[in-house]
């Protein structure tokens, strides 16, 4: 079950969201099972990769570039759908994305998590294998919120052009979850429309500017990765689900970042870095990031979709 379960997911890459599974070492002596950062872009052209459209890719993306020479590319790899929801689910559980209530269309928050509660996930079978296991970004297959647990006298604030709000208070408690469903962490949100709530493992903690989303996340991100990396080289490894905002709409390109490209918002979004870890005279890489965290060496699986952990 679950050999079939790992073929299943490994194809579900698609051209709308396409997603990349890397894979870390740590130099620890003896061979130790290796952490696990699964990126996956949402709404990201195949072409806008240089690596895949070397001859019409006008999007600068010089360190993807370097990980598909690096390392190993799918050209034949395939989802079982093209939009959010289901090609989660089918990423998560191995299963086509109709096995569920939801028969077309995407979920949009407010109800019965996708996944059936017995169901195993990606997450479950990492957390088997002793992962710490964590998810950061767009969830999208449906929870509920008790409402019973919001603060007295707390009311939600209204959705404007700048705060794309769910409509629930915060202090708020998610039930069923990312952490019901194989996960030991998350810190993102439910879908594009309230992607301003952000939930923190079970509770709606802070409501974050739609501009704000992408570096917030990428900052989240890093920051695990640099705080596991003693535990992984102890024999506790992490597996990363980064489930990301970008290059889907809204397309919000930070400040310093409009105007780069010269192919107008899309485009300075898809180039737009991760928040930079060293003094600001220096430009960020995480691939020196992750080899200073005494990783030696990266794997690739499906480059193409590495845009915001990595400097593009």
């Amino acid at each position: 079950m679950k050999t079939a379960m790992i073929s299943n997911v490994a194809t579900s890459i698609s051209l709308a969201s396409i997603a990349l599974a890397m894979f870390a070492s740590f130099a620890v002596g003896a061979p130790t099972k290796p952490n696990v950062i699964f990126v996956f872009a949402d709404d990201l052209g195949y072409g806008e990769v240089q690596a895949l459209n070397p001859q019409r890719g006008l999007i600068p993306t010089p360190h993807l570039n370097q990980l598909a020479a690096e390392g190993m590319v799918f050209t034949d790899a395939h989802t079982t759908s093209a939009v959010c929801s289901p090609s989660r689910y089918g990423l998560l559980t191995g299963r086509y994305c109709w096995r569920t209530r939801l028969q077309f269309g995407v979920a949009t928050g407010g109800k019965p998590c996708l996944i059936a509660p017995d169901r195993m996930t990606l997450g479950h079978l990492f957390q088997d294998q002793g992962y710490h296991t964590a998810i950061f970004g767009k969830w999208h297959l449906d929870y509920q919120y008790d409402t019973s647990t919001a603060p007295k006298g707390a009311t939600a604030r209204k959705k404007s052009k700048t705060l794309y709000l769910s409509g629930i208070p915060i202090g708020t408690r998610v039930v069923d979850g990312p952490l019901t469903r194989g996960f030991d962490h998350f810190f993102g949100y439910h879908h594009g429309r309230s992607m301003s709530s952000f939930v923190e493992d079970e509770t709606i903690t802070r409501e974050i500017k739609i501009i704000d989303v992408l570096p917030e996340l990428t900052q989240s991100v890093t920051d695990y990765i640099d705080a596991k990396a003693a535990d992984a080289r102890a024999g506790k490894p992490f597996f990363v689900y980064f489930p990301m905002s970008s290059p889907h709409a809204p397309v919000v390109p930070s400040k310093e970042w409009q105007g780069k490209s010269g192919l107008g918002d899309h485009g300075d979004f898809v180039m737009q870095p991760t928040p930079r870890l060293v003094p600001s005279s220096r430009p960020w890489n995480a691939m020196d990031f992750l080899k200073t965290r005494s990783l030696s060496s990266v794997r690739t699986t499906e480059p193409q979709g590495l845009r915001r952990i990595l400097r593009t």
